[in-house]
Formats: structure tokens, sequence, C-alpha cells
């Protein structure tokens, strides 16, 4: 079956795109073709040195945590971070949930704890899927929040709801393609962007799955939040910074060493810093890092990074607290 392009029932928020390309395998690509790592660069990069090893000897995360306060009310407008790329997002009393991870998983050590109880995340709206990574659509804790939202909506990329429906998740969902809105309450607009990134969570499916990031604007306040997902340095930031006026953009700075193999993918905090500086954005919260070890570095290194060689772009910086509200 040959993949769609997109949803035919979205409009596109973008003159003259047509929509998602796909390669001749039918599988999604990104907006200037792919640099899939070969099996050659997977062992190069395993059995190779790995100069930061020591430093995650006994790693403790740098994040501070709090058990998130009021959970129930969604009337303040604010960002509450979950740890990794997961956030809570409440405006005029809609509640927006984006990539959760809050349910333990062997298979992902947190280096931080979960900031609530998940029987007490009700009241959800929306539920906001990036892309097809176990760090990203973790199974337990999407089956749990639309278990105790059955009315929540999700929102998420083409070809992700057959996932979605083999766990038995009954909840409505909208797929897109990028540069589409999804259907929403009148008060807020959410669009899926590009990122330059993949999807994968078997391993025959191999980007058969879109992947994206998103805008949300919060019509009545006039505020726009840009959550980036996963992606590698690319001009796309520059475009979505003459597109729309971004107050807060949510950019990861982990799983970034070693640069030769996952910058393609992953934007470390130099990268964050220019892709921050392309979108024109007010604010940043710097996220994907802290709570899951995926790659070379040390939890804790990032922000390290971060901190030391670059404290001259700190003022730019909301620093999340897990479970904390970062007013919006």
């Amino acid at each position: 079956m040959i993949k769609p392009s997109h949803n035919p029932e979205l409009p596109f928020i973008k003159d003259n795109y047509k929509g998602n390309l796909l390669t001749e395998e039918d599988r999604y690509t990104n907006l200037f073709g792919d640099d899939l790592k070969s099996l050659s660069a997977v062992l190069k990069w395993q059995l190779g040195k790995k100069p930061l090893t020591k430093l995650k000897e006994n790693q403790i995360s740098p994040l501070q945590q709090s058990r998130i306060e009021n959970i129930h009310l969604k009337n303040t407008n604010a960002i509450i971070p979950l740890g990794h790329a997961g956030f809570i997002i409440d405006m005029n009393e809609i509640r927006i949930i984006i990539d959760p991870l809050i349910v333990p998983n062997i298979l992902l050590k947190r280096y931080t704890e979960i900031p609530l109880d998940p029987q007490d995340l009700k009241n959800v709206n929306y539920l906001l899927l990036s892309h097809n990574h176990r760090d990203h659509i973790d199974k337990a804790s999407v089956i749990k929040i639309c278990r105790n939202n059955p009315n929540a909506v999700i929102l998420t990329g083409l070809e992700i709801k057959n996932v979605l429906r083999k766990w038995k998740i009954t909840n409505p969902i909208q797929e897109a393609g990028w540069y589409q809105k999804y259907n929403t309450l009148e008060e807020i607009q959410i669009s899926y962007l590009p990122t330059q990134h993949w999807s994968r969570r078997w391993i025959k499916d191999t980007n058969q799955s879109l992947w994206g990031s998103f805008i949300i604007i919060d019509k009545l306040q006039n505020k726009n939040i840009y959550f980036g997902g996963d992606s590698g340095y690319g001009i796309h930031y520059k475009e979505f910074g003459n597109m729309f006026d971004i107050d807060i953009a949510m950019l990861g700075i982990g799983a970034f060493e070693p640069k030769w193999f996952m910058n393609t993918f992953h934007t470390g905090p130099e990268d964050a810093i220019q892709a921050f500086k392309d979108l024109k954005a007010k604010k940043w919260i710097p996220m994907h890092y802290g709570t899951l070890d995926l790659s070379d570095e040390p939890v804790f290194y990032p922000e390290q990074v971060l901190r030391e060689e670059f404290p001259h772009e700190l003022p730019n910086i909301n620093w999340m607290t897990i479970g904390e509200r970062i007013l919006i």
C-alpha cells in the first residue's frame, strides 16, 4: 500500500506545499534527503573510543525536581516539564501533553523521578506525539493517559495511528503531514512541522511513519510555543522563524555525542543555540537531556557544556525544573 503524503482532511499552512516526499521504497524522507547510518557506522560508534565514558561513573542528573502541585488544576497558563522531552502545557484551561514518559520502563532507565502519579493526570484535551521512537512514544505512558482520558484527541504524524490502534487505543486520532494544521478548539491552533530526523520502532519499519515538531498557538493570549521534537540542525529553523513569532522554543541539547554520528539527527548545545537564533524566539527551554542516557555523553554533560562554553547565551534560557510550572 502506498503511504499518504498528507492528510486530505487537514489544511496546509504553507503555500504551494503538496505533501511529504516518499522514497522509491515507500518510506518517508527528510526535506533534503536522508543520512541514515550504515551498519558499519553503527559498529564504528559502538566499538570505537569513548572518551566520555569515565564521566558516566555514578552520573547524576543536573535537573532540579519536584512533585507537580495541584495537578488537577489547569487554569494557569504554563509549561510543566515531565523529564526528557515530555511536557504538560496548560493554556486557556486547555491541557496538552507532549511525548510523555511517565510510567517506569525497564528499557529506559530514568535519572530523574516521575513528578506525578500517572493516575492523577486527567482533564487532558490533546496528546501530542512527535515521532515513533520509544523515548517519545512510550507505550505504557500513552495507554495510561488514554485510559484516564478517553476523549483526549491524539495529534501525531502520518502512519502512527496504526501503531496506536494495535495497542487498543480508541481515542480520536488526527494524523498530519508536514505543514498541516490539526482540527482543534478555536482558542488554539496546532500544526505539524518538519524536523531532520527519522523513525523506527522495530527492525524493519525504518521511516515508515512520519516524524516532526509542533507549533502551538494560543490565539487568545497571542502566544506561540514551538516544540522541536528530535532534530538535527537545518534550515527549517530559519523558515519557522520567518513564519511564526515564537515566544518559547523547546529545543533538544542531549544525545549529541559522538558528534560525527549524532549531529545529523540531534542538536547539541551549540546547534541548539543557533536554532534558537534562527527561530528568533524570545526564550528557550533546553530539553532532551538529564533524564535518559541515550548516547556517549553523561546525562549532566549537555547542561555543563551550555553553562561553561556559552555563558553569554544563558539569559535567553528558561531552565526547566521537572514538575514546576514555567509561566507562559
